[in-house]
């Protein structure tokens, strides 16, 4: 693949985590990367450091990939969880956030390809298993979620005669430092003993890595996926399943 063939990607949260793991995996398929994050990460992408709930921080990114080359793909992966607090004890404020960090970010994104990709391409938008059923004290994060799948489907109608594909990824928990979080607001005492309850009520007995997650975020990215459109994978160990 000669250097200017190479497609270009957008990911946003791509300093860490889930990100940072589809950066790498992008550039080592031979891809051109535009990440977004509030933060800088040392990497082989290019950088916007930016508010991903904002225009102007899309259409930066924007113009750095057409710097670079044709737009293919779009991952919507930057994600805010919440304070962790029934609904009834959960500021409105704290509300707001959690959607404009799951929720805009994720119709920004999906706009602009549906915009600016190339046919052939394809938006991935980073939902959760929290999208697909009820997670008490998390709220916010499960409507959000909720929310990020319908844009997905409604996307994928869309998108489909422009030859654009829209999916989406929905982990279960996953071995990162948001899951750290997750532990203190369903025990504060001991976090500890959250994360093994959750453990356990995983069929599979172990929570995800962040590299199984963006493997299947890279391949609904790709060429090996050109017929799958709608679809909310997950990447869950079987719990939904359960």
């Amino acid at each position: 693949m000669t250097e200017t063939a190479r497609p270009v990607a957008i990911v946003s949260g791509a300093a860490r985590g889930i990100g940072a793991s589809v950066v790498e995996r992008l550039v080592a398929a031979g891809w051109s990367v535009v990440g977004i994050d509030l933060d800088t990460a040392e990497s082989a992408a290019a950088w916007v450091e930016g508010d991903v709930t904002r225009e102007d921080t899309w259409q930066r990114a924007r113009d750095l990939a057409a710097d670079l080359g044709a737009l293919r793909v779009v991952v919507n992966n930057a994600g805010a969880q919440g304070a962790g607090a029934r609904i009834a004890d959960t500021e409105v404020e704290d509300f707001g956030r959690v959607m404009d960090v799951n929720v805009r970010s994720a119709f920004l994104g999906t706009r602009l390809a549906l915009r600016h990709a190339e046919p052939g391409g394809a938006v991935v938008n980073v939902a959760s298993n929290a999208g697909l059923r009820g997670i008490p004290r998390f709220g916010p994060y499960a409507a959000a979620k909720h929310a990020v799948i319908g844009l997905t489907r409604t996307a994928a109608l869309e998108g489909a005669r422009q030859q654009v594909r829209v999916n989406a990824v929905a982990p279960g928990p996953t071995d990162t430092r948001i899951m750290q979080a997750v532990a203190r607001a369903f025990d504060a005492d001991s976090p500890e003993t959250a994360m093994s309850r959750m453990t356990r009520a995983n069929p599979m007995g172990r929570f995800a890595q962040v590299d199984e997650v963006s493997a299947a975020i890279t391949w609904l990215a790709g060429p090996d996926s050109a017929y799958v459109n709608g679809c909310v994978l997950s990447v869950d160990g079987g719990l939904t399943a359960a």
